[in-house]
């Protein structure tokens, strides 16, 4: 990625964060590249994921912070859905998706309390198997 910035004359530098300093925001990034998986329900998950991380919160508004009180205020207020808010960030140009797949974990029926995390990470800690008949 950087070679092909760098023949339209963009110097890119990339930066590899540790999840603690991902997870508070403690980067000064014009550009964010990751993964993201929602578990059900996937439209609360959404809005939650934009408005509620960190270093998302200053780069889906370009900076704007008038602007992001507006959205927290109409999430909170449910008067804008996770489909809007996903369309206004990618119509600004602040969020561009590069590709989308369902993924689902298919388990043994007796099977509770299986999650993936908001990084796509399985949780063995909350899974656990309802004893049989």
């Amino acid at each position: 990625m950087q070679e092909i910035m760098r023949q339209q004359g963009i110097l890119l530098e990339g930066v590899e964060l540790n999840y603690d300093d991902w997870a508070n925001g403690k980067a000064n990034v014009d550009l964010w590249l990751g993964t993201v998986n929602f578990p059900i329900p996937e439209e609360w998950n959404v809005g939650t994921w934009l408005l509620g991380s960190p270093l998302l919160r200053h780069a889906i508004s370009g900076g704007d912070d008038a602007l992001l009180a507006q959205w927290e205020t109409q999430w909170h207020a449910e008067t804008i859905s996770a489909e809007q808010l996903v369309r206004e960030t990618t119509r600004s140009g602040w969020l561009q998706p590069l590709f989308h797949h369902w993924m689902r974990l298919k388990s043994p029926d007796r099977a509770r309390g299986i999650h993936l995390n908001n990084l796509g990470w399985f949780d063995f800690r909350s899974t656990w198997i309802e004893p049989g008949p």
